[in-house]
């Protein structure tokens, strides 16, 4: 996101040197924090040859699937899987995957997640990294869905349209979080939440993110320019906060006061510049 291919295409990978960091889809064997922003991250193998295609959720044939639910700990704790059976399932897992990077390119992003979806109830324990890869393509589709609503082709107001936004937003941090639990330095899982930490204006988890972009990869530009500014966009945060706080004081205070024939205006608020704190004086 330095200006040096910031589009939305696809990062081959063979090619991944760093300038395709926009919304591309990003290679495994190649994933050096170059590609940090809206771009899928492939897996070298997706999609191997053989992989038999999904039938509702028989996975594994004859197999209590309950054991491949994305929301189980232990994937493994109810059905002790052969190695043949977990290798079935990585490659119909990968299939998924790849049958999302392709619906990704083709700009059909809500099948894309569902794709992902699937992938993630697939992998079996021991795929962390595969895992946090699909967490992370899945939060990638969330950030072009963000950038594709449109009020008339939705047919929503305004309002709706922010709340769709704020959801979006949230679940590409969701889905980042998954990813870094899995992977914690994982550059473009970090460099999403952040993004999206910052448009929902949390500024704080913002900059702490970009800071830790920096640490893996001090020249990705958006995150440097973004820990410099977003330090007076947090102060600004916290005086709107104050004086949001301080009026509706005022107004509480006008509320207990008005029986006795004052107000909050009876009292003058005088900060210390020293201490930076406040002394009350009071007047008729």
């Amino acid at each position: 996101e330095d200006g040096s291919g910031t589009g939305t295409g696809l990062d081959e990978e063979q090619a991944e040197d760093g300038s395709g960091t926009g919304t591309g889809l990003d290679e495994e064997q190649a994933e050096d924090g170059s590609g940090t922003g809206t771009g899928l991250d492939e897996e070298r193998g997706a999609g191997q040859a053989g992989a038999e295609s999904t039938n509702g959720n028989e996975y594994v044939t004859g197999l209590d699937n309950r054991y491949v639910s994305e929301d189980v700990v232990v994937k493994g704790e109810e059905v002790e899987l052969t190695e043949e059976q977990v290798k079935e399932l990585k490659e119909q897992a990968s299939k998924l995957k790849k049958e999302g990077n392709e619906n990704f390119n083709g700009g059909e992003y809500s099948k894309a997640v569902d794709l992902y979806s699937e992938a993630l109830k697939i992998y079996p324990s021991g795929c962390e990294h595969e895992s946090a890869v699909c967490y992370a393509n899945r939060a990638a589709c969330y950030m072009k869905m963000v950038c594709s609503y449109n009020v008339d082709c939705l047919n929503i107001d305004l309002f709706q349209l922010w709340v769709l936004l704020q959801d979006e937003h949230q679940s590409v941090i969701d889905d980042c979080t998954k990813a870094l639990e899995l992977e914690p330095d994982y550059l473009k899982a970090l460099m999403r939440r952040a993004q999206s930490h910052e448009a929902l204006k949390e500024y704080d988890a913002a900059l702490e993110d970009y800071k830790k972009v920096l640490e893996l990869d001090p020249s990705q530009t958006t995150a440097r320019q973004a820990v410099m500014y977003l330090p007076d966009k947090i102060k600004e945060e916290q005086e709107k906060l104050k004086a949001e706080m301080m009026g509706k004081l005022k107004e509480l205070g006008d509320a207990v006061l008005r029986p006795f024939g004052l107000s909050t205006s009876n009292f003058e608020f005088q900060q210390d510049p020293n201490t930076g704190g406040y002394s009350v004086n009071f007047k008729r």
